[in-house]
């Protein structure tokens, strides 16, 4: 069982299926497609624990339901995406329930490290790095990650090296998002404890350094520009062109034409649209988990989509004294699904959302179990010791 979770981590965490999908084989890539989601049915079979998670499931079968009555114009997919995201919900809980926080880390780390590996033996790639992660932001996004969990890490040494592989290779991906959140996290750090400060300066300087070679390394020679232009205290117009909130407004007419109810599987996802649209014209999808939700599921949807995400972040800050990593890795994966609309296909996204949830109900149970004894205490002092607790 244990090296059948490693397989299967490494899967899904890795983006392995995809990476051979475009780098490599295409039939091995959709093998290993396949295979990950056999063997995280093998696994929910032979594990113990089969407890699932309720609310993704109530979440999928509300998104699903109600998405494809409005409109099923762009059903392409629908009832392979939808087997999918059940069989991770449902059965992958189980293979989420046995992971620890080390497992995840480790696993990150392998990942990131062809991030590094691509930008210095790679060349031709356009000056965005990625590795295994195929997408640049996805990669980002990997990187955080590890970088949010790594202020968990009880190994000193597992824990540097960790912080300073993510942080490179997460610069290395020239994401928008990745810097974003690096610095938003970095500052949160400092409420954990106020000596994280010379991670900022460490990473300023790794920052400065990495521009500094970046003719040696094939870097995206504008975006190196633009972020170059940070360090001067500016915001160089590069950053600002094609940004995330531009690509939102191009849909905001589209939710208000039915923000109830939404507008349909797929219609914010850069398919084919409505008759509006030439019958092969493929748009920009909108970029941005939230707005996916309600633009084609409706407000209803959305509302209980916020109520579980919201839940993680609010449990995060009332955990943030016993376990700071639970609100980092929510809020380091609430800010990128604002940037992400692919949200029933990221598997890497599924599973951390299960694995907070998994977190913060151990988080809850620890915590009343600890003023129940409390509370046991009081109540043994006052009525056979004749002490007034209170």
């Amino acid at each position: 069982m244990k090296y059948l979770k490693i397989i299967i981590l490494f899967l899904v965490f890795c983006n392995l299926p995809s990476y051979f999908l475009v780098k490599a084989n295409a039939a091995i890539g959709q093998l290993l497609s396949y295979s990950t989601f056999l063997l995280i049915i093998v696994y929910y079979f032979l594990s113990e624990n089969k407890k699932p998670i309720v609310p993704f499931i109530v979440f999928g079968l509300l998104f699903f339901l109600i998405s494809i009555i409005v409109s099923a114009q762009n059903d392409d997919g629908y009832l392979v995406t939808l087997i999918k995201y059940f069989i991770v919900v449902v059965m992958g809980a189980s293979v989420i329930s046995d992971t620890t926080k080390e497992d995840i880390y480790i696993v990150l780390l392998l990942g990131c490290l062809s991030i590094i590996f691509e930008s210095i033996f790679i060349e031709g790639i356009g000056g965005r790095y990625r590795g295994y992660y195929i997408n640049p932001n996805a990669a980002g996004y990997a990187c955080i990650l590890g970088y949010s969990l790594s202020f968990s890490i009880n190994n000193k040494k597992l824990k540097i090296i960790g912080q300073l592989l993510f942080s490179m290779a997460g610069f290395l991906t020239f994401s928008r998002t990745f810097l974003f959140i690096w610095i938003l996290v970095n500052l949160i750090s400092l409420l954990i404890n106020y000596k994280n400060v010379y991670k900022i300066l460490i990473g300023i300087v790794l920052f400065g350094l990495f521009l500094s070679f970046g003719d040696k390394l094939d870097l995206s020679t504008k975006r190196m520009h633009a972020f170059s232009g940070i360090l001067e205290g500016k915001v160089n117009d590069d950053l600002k062109e094609e940004s995330r909130t531009e690509t939102w407004s191009h849909y905001y007419n589209q939710i208000l034409n039915n923000p109830i109810l939404g507008n349909g599987y797929h219609s914010f996802s850069g398919e084919i649209f409505g008759p509006e649209y030439n019958t092969y014209t493929v748009k920009n999808g909108v970029h941005n988990t939230f707005l996916m939700v309600i633009g084609e599921a409706g407000f209803f949807v959305l509302l209980y989509f916020l109520w579980i995400y919201g839940s993680f972040l609010i449990n995060g800050i009332r955990m943030f004294h016993d376990n700071p990593v639970i609100f980092l890795v929510s809020f380091s994966l609430v800010m990128y699904m604002l940037t992400n609309h692919n949200y029933f296909e990221n598997n890497l996204v599924l599973f951390v959302s299960m694995w907070l949830y998994i977190q913060i109900d151990l988080g809850k149970k620890v915590f009343e179990k600890k003023h129940l004894d409390l509370h046991q205490v009081r109540n043994y002092q006052v009525e056979y010791l004749n002490i007034n607790a209170f």
